[in-house]
């Protein structure tokens, strides 16, 4: 099935990472609340701003959004609805998703996990394709049992009705077959410019495929792969660098949780080198999410939340707890906040929300890092508003061609990569240092072929690395300056950090900051910083304890600002205050939290 859309080529052009996703919705339904606010988190401000809205479209587990190029919110949906950017319903999209059995549900929206996903049509500012599975009943299996039977498309024109929109065409059927519930996701396609769609079968070891150009959105047909795993609730997810494409499933309590890791091949949407982990926990509810660095994999499952090394030898053996639910609920015993849907925000930080009404989302603050280093806050992001089972369903838009790869025609180039490294102490011994490359547009990403060369370390001891995340050791205690060197087609890029092993920096760097001081110091309840900032310097505030863990952190404003900083939940004791730009260190003191 193909809808053709008249297109004309580009010419050689340099990829560009699209702010479609700047804005995640959040909310409105809630078990003991049900007049409550949908929530707004816009990435276009550092750090995000969280606010709510009134906007009159609820939202449940189905939720997909889309904004424009620069980060205006366009578009979302429910699932049985489509609402513009002021909150209206747009003409032709006022019931999407025909079915009696859907008519329950059209003013809470659809109860699907990942049942929606967005995308603008390549090339073609002003379209968009909605694709969306149809629910029903299904007798012929029990009087309870539900099924999806169809995958249907909406298409949607944004210069319609003078920039308010029009769904053209809706309820359109690209797929009729038992499909799993929800679990629709998308990668971009080995050229830069289309989208891979992926939605697997119910019960089974088969995935279909769609792909979106300029011309339209085809029906690839199916791909067998692998071995066969339940039906059940879940999500999927392909990795940042969209190589590798992950299935999650919890079938019951009984019967257990299965996650299915494939490579993806980005040329021709073929799953491939099944790696499939199984385990029961006893719970019925979770999902994934994949770190920027496309290393590490999340699991949020119920009671616990897992990490596996998605680089590891045997990935199953990497396995680590990285957090067991607290006992924390809002306001009502039967709302406890447990573990449940993950998601890749756009600072890189994820998101897991509950599979109940909440008033907070669970944060991984470092998902780049290994075990408890990437630092879990359990109900660390309070919300203005009640939130039911929501978590936005979006690709990862900072993926562009695969250059030199069979489907590199269209003459589109990724940028140079942007070096980036985060490093954790050893917590045994200090001098035991464990680098995680951070690099966008890395290598993986951008490169058929990588390199062996294609990152290149320099210790700032005379020692020299070309693994992509080394683990180095510092015989002598100092101050070292690191520096990442990370290389593609297009060019390298350096970052440097300086790294400390059992010494704190006494003299102030060059710094654009102007009248930077910290006071007072030692602190018992707040201490201030204050500073000038020039404008078009981008800078964080970050405090460490003695450890290197980071214990808070926030963005710098412009101009001649005093900050102020609530210690009062530390432990007495030392900390590290570092302020840090693309530039490098710009600020730094020891401070004395006292009793």
């Amino acid at each position: 099935m193909i809808l053709l859309i008249p297109f004309s080529s580009n010419s050689q052009e340099i990829f560009q990472r699209e702010k479609r996703d700047n804005i995640w919705l959040f909310g409105s339904f809630s078990l003991s609340n049900p007049i409550a606010a949908n929530i707004v988190f816009d990435y276009n401000e550092k750090p995000v701003d969280i606010h709510y809205e009134f906007m009159g479209a609820a939202l449940d587990a189905a939720n997909a959004s889309i904004c424009d190029t620069s980060g205006n919110l366009l578009l979302y949906t429910n699932g049985i609805q489509i609402a513009n950017f002021t909150h209206d319903t747009i003409e032709n999209g006022g019931r999407i998703n025909p079915g009696e059995y859907l008519d329950d549900w059209v003013t809470i929206g659809v109860a699907m996990v990942q049942g929606a996903l967005l995308l603008a049509v390549p090339e073609h500012d002003n379209l968009f394709y909605l694709f969306y599975e149809g629910y029903t009943r299904a007798p012929e299996i029990n009087a309870y049992a539900v099924r999806v039977y169809e995958l249907y498309y909406a298409l949607i024109d944004m210069n319609a009705n003078n920039g308010f929109g029009k769904v053209i065409e809706k309820d359109v059927p690209i797929i009729q077959d038992t499909l799993e519930i929800g679990k629709i996701i998308s990668t971009r396609h080995a050229n830069g410019r289309d989208w891979w769609i992926m939605i697997p079968k119910y019960y089974d070891n088969n995935y279909y495929r769609l792909r979106l150009t300029p011309n339209g959105v085809t029906n690839e047909g199916e791909i067998l792969a692998g071995g066969s795993i339940p039906g059940g609730l879940g999500q999927s997810r392909f990795t940042p660098t969209g190589n590798k494409y992950v299935r999650f499933t919890s079938k019951s309590t009984q019967d257990g949780s299965f996650i299915s890791i494939f490579d993806f091949d980005r040329n021709n949407g073929q799953l491939t080198n099944q790696k499939l982990i199984t385990y029961n926990d006893t719970s019925f509810a979770g999902g994934v999410a994949i770190s920027e660095n496309s290393r590490f994999l999340y699991v949020p499952s119920y009671q616990y939340m897992y990490q596996y090394d998605l680089e590891a030898d045997d990935i199953e053996a990497s396995k680590v707890v990285i957090a067991e639910y607290d006992g924390y609920y809002d306001e009502n015993p039967l709302l406890k906040q447990r573990f449940f849907m993950g998601a890749l925000a756009p600072d890189g930080t994820i998101l897991v929300n509950s599979p109940n009404s909440a008033q907070h989302l669970h944060i991984i603050h470092h998902p780049n890092r290994k075990g408890l280093a990437c630092e879990v806050e359990q109900h660390g992001v309070e919300l203005p508003a009640w939130n039911q089972l929501t978590m936005p369903n979006f690709p990862y838009y900072g993926l562009g061609p695969l250059d030199g790869s069979p489907a590199d025609t269209l003459g589109i180039d990724n940028p140079p990569p942007t070096a980036r490294f985060e490093y954790v102490q050893d917590s045994s011994d200090v001098h035991d240092i464990a680098f995680y490359n951070a690099t966008l547009f890395s290598p993986e990403a951008t490169m058929y072929i990588v390199p062996d060369d294609a990152y290149y370390w320099i210790f700032g001891d005379g020692e020299e690395s070309n693994e992509k995340h080394p683990t180095h050791t510092y015989f002598e205690d100092g101050a070292y300056e690191v520096c990442l060197t990370a290389t593609n087609y297009s060019g390298s890029d350096t970052w440097c950090d300086t790294v400390y092993i059992n010494v704190v920096g006494t003299e102030e760097p060059v710094s654009p900051l102007q009248q930077a001081k910290l006071f007072p110091n030692p602190v018992s309840d707040y201490f201030f910083f204050d500073y000038i900032l020039p404008v078009g310097i981008h800078a964080t505030a970050r405090l460490y304890d003695v450890r290197g863990r980071l214990v808070k952190e926030r963005s710098l404003k412009t101009g001649n600002v005093s900050q102020g900083w609530d210690v009062r939940d530390l432990v007495s004791g030392v900390y590290f205050f570092v302020v840090e730009s693309e530039r490098g260190v710009l600020f730094r003191k020891k401070v004395i939290r006292n009793p």
